[in-house]
């Protein structure tokens, strides 16, 4: 029986300090590991001594959480290159390798434990590191290895011919099963059983001392068992499955401690020795007391107490209340629950389980059904897969009625396991639900009344899958509908295009929604809308209803349906939205919508700027509006003329024009004048220099007019941006705020503890994990972009250049336009000029201050330009 074999540290390509390949020597929950050194040449090398020579039959590798390498190489033989023993011959011969995951669909959180098949005989074992997998926490591209177990058996002196035969190798790969693999080259031989005690699973999360005793128990089990005292025996088994309960947990009140002393939180560690030892001494109390253990067992281990990295630690053991079972009371029940996995078999329902699932208990027995409503994920895994291969062996004589009995059962099993978290489980309820639908009812003719029982116990869990926070789960359940909606049995009923159609709630999440737009989509793409259960009516309702759905990506993935649909009816889905005019056009959606149809219809597209950058065609109000105004500005060339009046009738025309003034849009207050012959001009150049100038950019052009401006703010101004929730035109400085606190979807933002950004609440867990959440840089007062995420330096400048500038923000999709611009003034006669002020960051550039908002073509004679403007939506 293949057992752990230890083995010494030979050499290593290198590593980081405190991170030194002996490590990898010693198997605890606290080890560190080996890690390479930084920016290292590749491939690295580690060499290990067994202690004599073995044939060795798996090795485990425990990778890193992020500092993974790509590929793996095994090599092994009885002789290094620099050594020259006597009596052994050959030098280390390849065994293949093998490739770990990049992680990045565990977040880089857990650590992957590999398991490798071998038959190879030797006395050194090197293992070769290829180059890193590149992530965003693998700084200075590292590879590590937490831990290597090698399991085998010690061979004597005799050489063993280890290239198998004819025969060996096709027995060998007859009965290979799907789940083994074998590495290149190498021929795997039939694998005895390995102890669970040598794995190295076992080692990881078991405190040290606990784990001796453990295997001290075991072999006195063994013994028991060859005097054929089976009762103590028993005993000795469960003990040894409550101490791997306290072994684990003391195994995460030494992590614990170890992070406390890392932070130099010394209460807390002295709290976790303190906790540990009271509770390791009641343990071994009761084994004393039921003469399970004699305190001389207890010896001095090869382990010490380090700090250890980042570790993903083992969960919470589910725990129940012990149930009556045939074996004896265990010694340790009352310090650790009763693992009911001990016995092969889940632990029993409960009363309110019996009461729920009556009818399968009925159907498919208690133990099956014990076994759904397990705590442990592979019971529930095990008995879908039971009721999976009862109903294949269906014979063809089965009375309907108990065909349906079946049927029924398994429906509310699958109904219960559609809400699995755990991956495995979800996946064997969609393998089950798969079966009914496609073999068992119509195979065994049912009818459509099981058919439409089956979809509407199941559509509910189901569809809510879609919008699950596990990716993988996610996508196996839009995967799976979209196969359901094309069954020949459920097409024919139309019963998931009525669904997905259905009116979205408000307070729906956002990943659900945009699963059941996309789901739509795909849907339509490929059933059409005749006689598909899609109708025109009901896809353009639940679009216009969606269309105001908060989140971006789900309305942009209803515009794709809206024109999908326009290239199947044409003007008929007209009558379902707003007019085409200048009014509707200001809705950016809607303007998408209606260019998409003058694509698809080979229209031209509306013009979005005219020759003077704005919008000129906005009714006899908008003319009226214009014209007011120029009465305001010749009333006001006439004032600073008028230099006839008394002294006292001087300080009433100051204030006059000073009025005056702030109906026109500079929004600058002026001093009083010692020469009021000069006031009039003085106050006429303010207005001249702040005409076709952006007080945000700095940007001066002939074409900022009224509308010009009002085009170049809502469309332009790289300092600028316009809201997807409210379509309201906002400094990009100010976003956050905005979104928090003055937006009409505030609701549904909250701030972001981490990195303070504007986050929905329904993304914000997400949010808190990605590389966009990025916390404030050290130096105090610096800004943070809430486009791109990153930390700049802090001022009223800063802005200017990050949001502008070559290198600045690259989500900016403003400032690209801006470089066109300025390139393309580039070799034209006066561009220099035009340069500076495009790139200008004069005092003037930011007049309304941090936090200002844009209005959307408020009246013109009283929109001005001052320190804080009344948001309006456009």
């Amino acid at each position: 029986m293949p057992r752990k074999i230890g083995f010494t540290l030979v050499s290593s390509s290198g590593h980081e300090d405190n991170f030194s390949a002996k490590e990898l020597m010693v198997h605890a929950p606290t080890v560190n590991g080996w890690r390479s050194a930084r920016f290292c040449p590749y491939p690295q090398q580690v060499t290990l001594q067994l202690p004599e020579r073995s044939r060795v039959r798996k090795l485990q590798l425990l990778a890193h959480q992020y500092l993974i390498s790509g590929k793996i190489e095994f090599h092994i033989g009885d002789r290094l290159l620099e050594a020259d023993s006597p009596g052994l011959s050959g030098h280390l011969r390849r065994l293949g390798y093998v490739s770990l995951s990049d992680n990045e669909k565990t977040g880089f959180k857990a650590r992957e434990l590999k398991s490798v098949h071998v038959d190879a005989i030797g006395t050194y074992l090197r293992i070769t590191f290829h180059r890193n997998h590149v992530n965003r926490y693998n700084l200075y591209n590292q590879v590590a290895l937490v831990a290597i177990n090698v399991l085998g058996d010690s061979v004597d002196g005799t050489p063993v011919d280890t290239i198998p035969s004819r025969e060996q190798l096709i027995e060998h790969y007859l009965n290979i099963s799907q789940h083994e693999t074998a590495l290149d080259g190498t021929y795997m031989g039939k694998c005895e059983s390995i102890s669970p005690l040598d794995d190295l699973a076992f080692d990881m999360y078991q405190d040290p001392e606990v784990a001796h005793l453990i295997r001290l128990l075991d072999d006195k089990k063994q013994e028991m068992v060859r005097q054929e005292r089976y009762e103590f025996a028993k005993t000795l088994k469960q003990a040894i499955a409550d101490l791997q309960k306290v072994g684990e947990r003391l195994g995460r009140y030494d992590v614990e401690k170890c992070c406390a002393i890392e932070k130099e939180d010394y209460d807390t560690a002295k709290k976790k020795k303190e906790q540990m030892e009271e509770y390791r001494m009641t343990v071994y109390h009761q084994l004393e007391v039921h003469n399970l253990l004699d305190m001389g067992m207890v010896t001095a281990l090869p382990y010490d107490e380090r700090p250890l990295p980042a570790l993903q630690r083992k969960g919470e053991m589910p725990q129940s209340h012990p149930e009556e079972s045939g074996l004896p009371p265990s010694p340790l029940a009352t310090i650790i629950p009763c693992s009911p996995g001990v016995t092969g078999e889940p632990e029993p329902l409960t009363e309110s389980a019996q009461r729920e699932a009556s009818f399968p208990i009925e159907v498919y027995g208690d133990g099956l059904v014990a076994g759904a409503y397990s705590k442990t994920w592979s019971y529930r895994e095990d008995a879908l897969l039971a009721v999976y291969k009862k109903l294949t062996e269906v014979s063809a004589g089965t009375p309907k009625e108990k065909l349906r009995n079946l049927m029924r059962a398994a429906v509310f099993l699958v109904k219960k396991a559609l809400k699995d978290k755990v991956s495995s489980v979800f996946q064997a309820s969609l393998k089950l639900l798969r079966l009914l639908l496609t073999q068992l009812i119509p195979g065994q003719a049912l009818g459509r009344a099981e058919v439409v029982h089956c979809v509407e116990q199941t559509w509910p869990n189901l569809l809510s899958r879609t919008g699950d926070s596990a990716t993988r789960i996610r996508a196996m359940a839009t995967a799976f509908i979209q196969d359901m909606a094309l069954f020949k049995e459920v097409q024919a009923l139309q019963l998931v295009p009525g669904e997905l159609v259905k009116p979205i709630k408000s307070n729906i999440p956002t990943r659900q929604a945009l699963s059941r737009a996309e789901l739509l989509e795909k849907l339509l793409g490929e059933l059409g809308t005749d006689n598909s259960g899609f109708t025109l009516e009901n896809v353009m309702k639940f679009c216009t209803g969606t269309l105001q759905h908060s989140a971006s990506e789900v309305r942009e993935t209803v515009v794709l349906i809206i024109l999908a649909m326009y290239r199947l009816h044409k003007t008929a889905i007209l009558s379902y939205l707003p007019a085409n005019d200048a009014a509707t056009r200001k809705n950016f959606l809607y303007k998408n919508i209606f260019d998409g149809f003058a694509r698809i219809d080979g229209r031209p597209v509306e013009s979005q700027t005219s020759k003077k950058g704005g919008v000129q065609q906005e009714g006899e109000k908008e003319k009226e509006e214009i014209r007011s105004l120029r009465e305001q500005l010749a009333a006001l060339n006439e004032i600073s003329k008028g230099n006839s009046k008394v002294e006292n009738e001087k300080g009433n025309t100051k204030e006059q024009k000073k009025e005056t003034v702030k109906v026109v849009k500079t929004g600058v207050k002026t001093a009083p004048q010692s020469n009021p012959e000069d006031a009039g001009d003085n106050q006429s150049s303010v207005v001249n220099n702040l005409d076709n100038l952006c007080i945000f950019c700095s940007e001066k052009d002939e074409s900022f007019t009224e509308d010009g401006l009002d085009l170049h703010y809502w469309k332009h101004c790289p300092m600028l941006h316009c809201c997807d929730q409210c379509r309201q035109v906002v400094e990009i400085a100010s976003l956050t705020e905005h979104l928090l606190g003055e937006c009409e979807n505030r609701a549904r933002f909250s701030q972001c503890p981490r990195c303070s950004e504007a986050v929905s609440i329904d993304e914000l867990t997400h949010h808190t994990q990605s590389p966009a959440c990025n916390p404030p840089g050290s130096v105090k007062g610096s800004n943070h972009c809430p486009l791109c995420h990153n930390n700049f330096l802090s001022g009223e400048e800063a802005w200017k250049a990050h949001l502008m500038g070559r290198e600045g923000c690259k989500q900016n999709s403003r400032r690209t336009a801006v470089l066109q611009r300025a390139q393309l003034a580039q070799g034209k006669p006066g561009s220099v000029a035009k340069l500076k002020q495009v790139w200008s960051v004069g005092s003037r550039g930011r007049a309304m201050g941090k936090g200002s908002r844009i209005p959307a073509l408020a009246p013109r004679a009283s929109r001005t330009h001052t320190s804080r403007l009344t948001p309006v939506k456009r």
